[in-house]
């Protein structure tokens, strides 16, 4: 969950090494659209302050306070959360704005319920949310009604979908991305910086930046016992030292911060039932 949320002065946890966390893949036609469903348990002991990184996607949540949709973030928020399973929806970079008729720009760093993107249809699907026993029923109730409304969308267009792509998989020129993509994608620097606010919720350089970011944990993940300036070099970082701004300032977390949680986290998921989450 992200939110707008006052900086907390101790160290937060990653979110994803707090509590249980777990995601699945979407099938089928839908997963041109969601890149995943998943669940996130967090602990009852008053220990759940965590930092939730941001990944250029938004989400459709549920939480005991109801449905919601989160906006896409420029920085890490930093939500209290104990005790609550959480279920979502992850759409994929570029498509959200389609399924909700809204501009990214306008919930960039928001959360808002979803309600107010689809009316009686959203409370209806909140009802059967709230009613569902356990994580996996919701999801369940999630998945169907999002199928159900695949053909009323639009899927992005082909540029948008070309600056997600070449973004997400680092190709496009790190000092100025716009220009790069422009040339790649044939669409004029102004037309392409006004898209990327809408679809992506801020400019292109920004997400280019948080992709960075995403890179070098997942690189985390896989090699933990790395060095930092390794990982900072695979990542696409310049060096150690541009590493450490930027996760700072993406996160407020410093990178031998982020190595040793995900490594804990890591060796925590190897000790756990793959199926925890889903069956609470």
């Amino acid at each position: 969950m992200k939110a707008n949320v006052q900086l907390p002065s101790e160290c937060p946890s990653l979110a994803q090494s707090c509590g249980i966390y777990r995601e699945r893949a979407a099938v089928g036609a839908l997963a041109d659209h969601v890149k995943c469903f998943w669940t996130h348990h967090l602990p009852d002991d008053g220990s759940a302050r965590v930092a939730v990184v941001p990944d250029g996607c938004v989400d459709i949540i549920w939480i005991s306070g109801g449905l919601a949709v989160v906006g896409p973030d420029r920085v890490a928020a930093f939500p209290r959360l104990a005790g609550e399973t959480i279920v979502g929806a992850r759409f994929r970079i570029g498509s959200a704005s389609s399924w909700l008729h809204t501009p990214l720009d306008e919930i960039t760093g928001k959360t808002v319920p979803l309600d107010h993107f689809w009316g009686r249809p959203a409370r209806i699907m909140e009802a059967r949310m709230t009613e569902a026993t356990g994580a996996a029923a919701r999801i369940a109730v999630l998945s169907v009604v999002l199928q159900n409304r695949l053909h009323t969308v639009t899927p992005p267009s082909a540029e948008i979908a070309a600056c997600a792509s070449l973004l997400e998989n680092d190709r496009s020129d790190s000092i100025e991305p716009i220009r790069a993509l422009a040339r790649e994608t044939g669409t004029s620097e102004r037309t392409l910086r006004r898209r990327c606010h809408e679809h992506f919720g801020y400019g292109a350089k920004t997400l280019d930046r948080i992709l960075r970011l995403q890179r070098f944990l997942a690189t985390c993940r896989i090699r933990p016992q790395s060095t930092l300036a390794n990982l900072a070099l695979d990542a696409g970082y310049a060096d150690q030292a541009h590493l450490g701004r930027e996760a700072k300032e993406l996160t407020s977390l410093t990178p031998s911060d982020i190595q040793k949680q995900l490594a804990n986290m890591m060796r925590n998921f190897s000790q756990q039932p793959q199926h925890a989450c889903w069956e609470r």
